[in-house]
Order: C-alpha cells, then sequence, then structure tokens
C-alpha cells in the first residue's frame, strides 16, 4: 500500500497481487529517466500528476530482459507515485485499488 497524504486528501493505493518489481528512489535518485518524462509528457502536466501509468516503458523492457521474456504474454503496466520527495514504481499485470477520502 502507498498513502499519499495532500492538504484536502488521503489516497491510499493498493496492489493486492502480484507485484514483479518495485523500485523506490528519492527524488534526485533518476534524473535522466525523471527528464525524459518531463519532455515526453510536458513538465507543468507531469507536476501535476503524482500517479500515473504507463503501458510501454523501459522499466518493463528491463524486466522483460531479465526474466527472458517470461511476463512477456501478461500485459505488465509501469505505476508510476511522483512526489517532491519519493519516486516509487511498480510493475504489475493489474489495476490497484485506490481509496480517496476527503480530509476533515
Amino acid at each position: 500500500m502507498i498513502v499519499l497524504e495532500g492538504k484536502h486528501f488521503l489516497v491510499k493505493i493498493l496492489f493486492g497481487g502480484f507485484v514483479y518489481a518495485l523500485l523506490s528512489s528519492d527524488e534526485f535518485g533518476l534524473q535522466k529517466r525523471n527528464h525524459e518524462w518531463s519532455k515526453k509528457f510536458g513538465e507543468e502536466k507531469l507536476l501535476k500528476e503524482t500517479f500515473f501509468k504507463l503501458s510501454i516503458s523501459k522499466f518493463i523492457d528491463f524486466i522483460s530482459d531479465q526474466t527472458f521474456g517470461f511476463y512477456d504474454d501478461m500485459d505488465l503496466k509501469h505505476f508510476v507515485v511522483w512526489t517532491e520527495d519519493d519516486t516509487v514504481e511498480v510493475i504489475a499485470h493489474y489495476e490497484p485499488q485506490i481509496e480517496i477520502q476527503e480530509k476533515k
């Protein structure tokens, strides 16, 4: 479970099944990749999105290469939680459950 807390909302992202890969880094950990995403999606849009999904990614390609294509028929998805302090990336074949709670 990944929990994001903002001023007005609490967001819980639950990966309830098997996760094929998990990568966690601080905000300066993977600058080249972050720069590529900023160019691809636009920095203004990307800075507003804290959770997004990629169906085509270098991380999925890496997992395919390292497993000799074992998971290639599973339609893997690359989920990214991007905050001002950390980046958490998850490779899974299903959509996570997302719960949004308004703070009182």
